[in-house]
């Protein structure tokens, strides 16, 4: 800058010994005597083209030193890079635009100016601060046109590197999700080490045939002379570039530890900016989180909405919930964000689990606590429904991005469970394939029932002929049990959808309401479940809803179900055991909603699996390696356990519906009319005499899907309500038990 301002005081200097001046120019009038003559040294006609011709001569001058002046000051953060957003959207499609000369797109070698070349073993000093720019990302930026990056929402994905050896690491990950193809994976090298993309590749084992990813050298020329300020701002126009032309969906890198200073500052303030959602792959964790590589782009995209709360009822005398509490802090929670908790109390808390409570941090490390403690004032009697309502309430979601993670206290989860249900939530609540099929799933579960919902039938898991597939049949033929999806609710470790939830409570308020005027319904869940399993029930068969239940490839499970200590719910239990055993027993009282059996139900027997430990990663613990199959292709189960095809699910849940607003709801359906359903709300369910016109719809002609003869008869039964345990009929089993008499038919 002095160079330049010096270059400009010697241009001046020389225009004034070039052009004439006046020495009279200026001086007031009475420096010169009053009435004496001057002869003019020009004429009338020279003056105005003298004065022109020196105006014209400085506004030369003037324009020149400000162009000197813009052209070497110094942009935002000290330099100006080559690559523009400029140059790339003049060029063509096609095309990149190399409207600069030959030399000077050609890569300066050798030290920049004023360094010189260090000696052989002796690292360059980081201190050069000069103007970057992108000699080699031009190239493999317009060689990704392909990807549509010229879109918003696409299917792309970056994986930022910079240090050797985090490209060592990330390097597998890269290539695996490159793999599956479910995205366009870009890896952009952004590091000061002057090697050769190729070679980095060829030292890492990487065949770039087998590995399909995008290569981006996306380093500054001079890189390895690089000051932190200047590595630092190189990497945010990298990325400003990347984003300008690609859009990634997400941008995942290694552990901040791991990588360069400057390289984690520069990508954290650029994709904030970019609002791009930033994974950081904790350090020793890339095996524990390897599922990622199996998500698509709209669930990266995803990567830091949901927010789960976990709810745990603790009884009185429960000392197991300490179990639970100490698998819940050991668990692995690696790059997600961690779960709030809530704890409901008894009035009556075991003084040895109050003092576990008091001892308890979550999260473990950390000052801010993550825990809430609700504590009921007595012990008052409840019925079916006034412990249901009670149990809605303790949750409602603040947006439709948060979910409840509902736990029992006898459960003890595997330490990779926040990592699987992170994965089944991400896959099947935001992904993009997902978005239209998952519309019906209600939530996932860590669980694998061995019964049905009434306590004692056996539950058969589907196995891979029972796919929608071939290819799992053909490819895992060994599976032990693949997922599959259940209309039954699940009370003991599952994570309800936020948005599901919310319609619940819709649902329950409505029913609620018409309690006194609805008949009383047969129990079709066992008396040691909860009661506000009966209603989710109902809501998920009017609806057409499932649970997300896992398949298993061993005998190690996410989650087990301890028999010792359980106690049955209270609003199930027999009066002595819930008021001492010198106290007078009470009736049963006999307006509940749903009719209960004379006697007690036995305490379950439920099989306990060891969990699955810390060893094993997440990806390798699944059927089909880690693979979570679309939701068409699930088998299909209704509450009764009998498997049926996806064609029929709709058409059975708005028969079910149809009766179910008749006999509960209190509706009388106008002729060739129905009731508008609105998203998120059950209200179409029930009338309450205040409906107007626009609450109905016209009768549309629908064509049923051709039923199979081997699932008429499923079809047909499951509207029926000798459901308590009826004979199951799918193919190569049956299993018979006795039938309740039907109360409310139709239903």
């Amino acid at each position: 800058m002095p160079g330049i301002l010096q270059e400009g005081l010697i241009r001046g200097s020389m225009l004034r010994s070039m052009l004439p001046g006046d020495e009279e120019l200026g001086k007031k009038d009475d420096d010169h005597k009053p009435g004496a003559a001057r002869m003019p040294k020009w004429t009338p006609r020279s003056t105005p083209l003298r004065w022109r011709r020196r105006r014209i001569l400085l506004a030369i001058v003037g324009l020149c030193m400000a162009y000197l002046l813009v052209k070497n000051m110094p942009s935002s953060g000290g330099w100006t890079d080559q690559i523009t957003t400029a140059e790339y959207a003049s060029a063509p499609p096609g095309r990149f635009n190399y409207a600069h000369e030959q030399a000077a797109n050609e890569e300066p070698t050798g030290p920049p100016p004023g360094y010189r070349a260090p000696r052989a073993g002796e690292p360059a000093p980081h201190t050069f601060d000069g103007q970057f720019r992108f000699y080699r990302l031009a190239a493999s930026l317009h060689g990704a046109s392909h990807t549509y990056g010229y879109r918003a929402v696409n299917r792309n994905i970056v994986f930022p590197i910079s240090s050797l050896h985090s490209a060592s690491t990330m390097l597998p990950m890269i290539c695996e999700m490159a793999r599956w193809s479910r995205n366009y994976v870009h890896a952009a090298f952004m590091g000061r080490e002057d090697i050769d993309v190729a070679q980095i590749l060829e030292i890492n084992g990487i065949d770039q045939i087998k590995c399909p990813a995008i290569w981006h050298d996306a380093r500054p020329d001079w890189t390895e002379y690089s000051s932190e300020d200047r590595a630092e701002l190189s990497v945010m126009a990298a990325m400003t570039h990347i984003n300008t032309f690609l859009h990634p969906q997400a941008a995942i890198i290694d552990d901040p530890l791991s990588e360069d200073g400057f390289f984690t500052r520069g990508v954290r303030a650029k994709t904030e900016a970019l609002h791009m959602p930033l994974i950081e792959i904790p350090r020793d964790k890339l095996d524990s989180t390897m599922w990622i590589t199996r998500l698509d782009a709209g669930s990266l995209r995803s990567w830091n909405l949901p927010t789960v709360d976990i709810l745990i009822q603790v009884p009185p005398d429960s000392a197991s919930v300490a179990r639970l509490l100490k698998s819940i802090r050991s668990a692995d929670y690696s790059g997600l964000n961690l779960p709030h908790i809530t704890l409901e109390l008894p009035a009556d808390l075991d003084e040895t689990v109050e003092q576990f409570l008091d001892d308890f941090k979550w999260p473990p490390s950390g000052h801010q606590s993550h825990i809430t403690t609700r504590r009921k004032i007595g012990n008052q009697r409840a019925t079916q429904e006034e412990s249901a309502v009670r149990f809605l309430e303790l949750f409602y979601p603040s947006s439709k991005n948060s979910h409840l993670l509902l736990l029992s206290p006898q459960a003890e989860l595997s330490p990779q469970y926040y990592q699987y249900l992170s994965f089944t939530l991400l896959e099947y609540r935001y992904s993009t394939y997902a978005e239209d099929d998952a519309a019906g799933v209600m939530g996932v579960t860590l669980e694998l029932p061995s019964v049905l919902l009434n306590g004692e039938t056996k539950l058969n898991p589907p196995k891979p002929p029972e796919m929608h597939s071939p290819r799992y049949s053909e490819l895992f033929p060994d599976t032990k049990s693949v997922p599959y999806l259940w209309q039954a609710p699940n009370s003991h470790a599952t994570l309800y959808f936020g948005d599901k939830w919310a319609e619940l409570h819709s649902f329950l308020s409505n029913r609620v309401a018409k309690q006194s005027e609805a008949p009383q319904r047969n129990k079709l869940i066992s008396e040691t479940l909860p009661a506000w399993m009966e209603y989710t029930l109902e809501f998920m068969r009017a609806r057409g809803y499932a649970l997300f239940y896992p398949g298993a490839t061993s005998e190690e499970a996410l989650v087990t179900i301890h028999n010792e200590l359980y106690r049955i719910p209270e609003e199930f239990a027999p009066p002595k055991a819930r008021h001492g055993d010198d106290a007078t027993a009470l009736p049963i009282q006999t307006n509940e909603p749903f009719l209960r059996g004379d006697i007690a139900a036995p305490t379950p027997k439920l099989s306990e699996s060891k969990v699955v430990s810390h060893s094993r990663p997440l990806h390798l613990i699944l059927p089909f390696e880690g693979d979570l199959p679309e939701i068409a292709h699930l088998p299909y189960l209704l509450h009764r356990g009998d498997l049926i095809p996806h064609s029929n699910i709709s058409s059975i849940a708005e028969t079910y519906a149809a009766e179910y607003r008749k006999t509960i709801g209190g509706c009388t359906i106008p002729a060739g009319k129905h009731r508008k359903v609105a998203v998120g709300s059950a209200c179409d369910l029930f009338c309450f005499g205040d409906e107007e016109d626009d609450d109905w719809e016209n009768d549309m002609e629908v064509v049923d899907a051709d039923i199979d003869d081997d699932y008429r008869d499923v079809r047909e039964s499951a509207l029926m309500n000798d459901e308590a345990v009826a004979t199951m009929t799918r193919r190569g089993s049956s299993t018979s038990a006795t039938t309740i008499p039907k109360t409310t038919p139709g239903l």
